[in-house]
């Protein structure tokens, strides 16, 4: 009876499962949820560099370091005509440098442009610094301009960025959603079988109801997984369309 009841109970939430992914793959921009624009907005700050606070444009993100990097690097790379150093095969650096270029669309000046890309408790805190010259920084009172381009700059870059970014995230939530119903399937299928001889194989069939129990859970906590993620690229998706 036991076993009957564990099949009938995972073949029912299988299915809503299966229901509830296919509906929110649907959101859109249209969703009613409210947005929180400052999580994605760039504000002043400074960072410590070459032994001294230094003024900079600070935005925080959810994407982890390593793939942040990678994104700035070749948006740069793609859009702008310049590399930034400290990433490769065998270097990962926070602080990533261009150094003596010029970039038309902050200033006919050479200049120094720097990217400190850190871990915080959310993912990422990203820093952007520009230097002219040995000493100079490019700050908002005294080079207004210029810090509205670079401002500008990451706000395209994160417009361009981070709907990828999330799109890819339910992707890979929904692959773990089909996954896990697939497998929870499987053990269905295998206490159904193994029903008919109880008797002799009951202690695997226990085990077979303890991993069942324990997959079930797994999906659960990834359909939740992949509506909040759903939610959030809804927000991300507003919260751009107001940059």
């Amino acid at each position: 009876m036991k076993t009957l009841k564990v099949t009938f109970f995972l073949a029912a939430l299988v299915g809503a499962m299966q229901l509830n992914a296919q509906s929110y793959v649907q959101i859109n921009s249209q969703s009613s949820i409210q947005s929180d624009q400052s999580s994605i907005q760039s504000i002043e700050a400074t960072v410590d560099y070459d032994n001294a606070q230094r003024p900079c444009i600070q935005v925080n993100l959810d994407p982890e370091p390593k793939t942040l990097k990678n994104a700035w690097r070749e948006y740069l790379k793609d859009n702008y005509d310049f590399k930034l150093k400290g990433i490769g095969f065998l270097s990962n650096n926070d602080l990533r440098s261009a150094e003596a270029i010029t970039v038309k669309q902050i200033s006919s000046k050479e200049m120094d442009f720097y990217t400190l890309i850190t871990e915080d408790e959310n993912g990422s805190e990203m820093k952007v610094f520009v230097r002219y010259g040995y000493d100079i920084y490019l700050t908002k009172k005294n080079n207004p301009d210029e810090y509205e381009a670079i401002t500008e700059i990451m706000d395209s870059f994160l417009k361009y960025y981070l709907p990828i970014y999330y799109v890819g995230r339910v992707n890979d939530t929904e692959k773990r959603i089909e996954k896990l119903t697939d497998e929870t399937n499987d053990l269905t299928e295998e206490i159904v079988d193994d029903s008919a001889r109880i008797a002799e194989l009951k202690k695997e069939i226990e085990e077979l109801e303890e991993e069942s129990e324990s997959k079930t859970e797994m999906l659960a906590m990834a359909n939740i997984k992949l509506i909040k993620r759903n939610e959030k690229l809804v927000r991300i998706k507003n919260q751009l369309t107001k940059l």
